[in-house]
């Protein structure tokens, strides 16, 4: 029985560190609903504006956000992002957190600061 148990656990374990889910698709962002496509440029991963909710915010659709980050994990993949607002240019990383979440981080001072958000697939 506890052969079975540790047989069990150790699956467990193996299929949790094998997951890699892909980041492409269309993903919204849950605090104005815009809506974001994924898709692969180059070696990279590339983000760009795909719908916005609010008229005044149709000026960035097709506005690229992040582009060509590079994998640095198994569900990770880091670059510059950009802050349309602003005009800034931030280092950013996106995690998937399993297949319909994914976080977008921006940071400052070399990563020593950062701030995410956690956004949802669009199916």
């Amino acid at each position: 029985m506890l052969r079975t148990a540790l047989a069990s656990a150790a699956l467990l374990i193996a299929a949790g560190a094998a997951f890699a889910a892909e980041p492409y698709g269309v993903w919204r962002r849950p605090e104005d609903g815009v809506t974001f496509s994924f898709f692969r440029c180059g070696a990279g991963l590339c983000v760009k504006v795909k719908n916005v909710v609010d008229a005044a915010d149709r000026k960035y659709i097709g506005a690229m956000v992040f582009s060509g980050a590079q994998k640095i994990g198994p569900n990770a993949w880091q670059g510059q992002v950009k802050n349309l607002e602003d005009g800034r240019t931030y280092l950013g990383k996106i995690t998937v957190n399993g297949p319909d979440s994914v976080t977008l981080d921006g940071c400052v001072l070399g990563g020593a600061i950062c701030k995410g958000e956690t956004w949802s697939r669009v199916k």
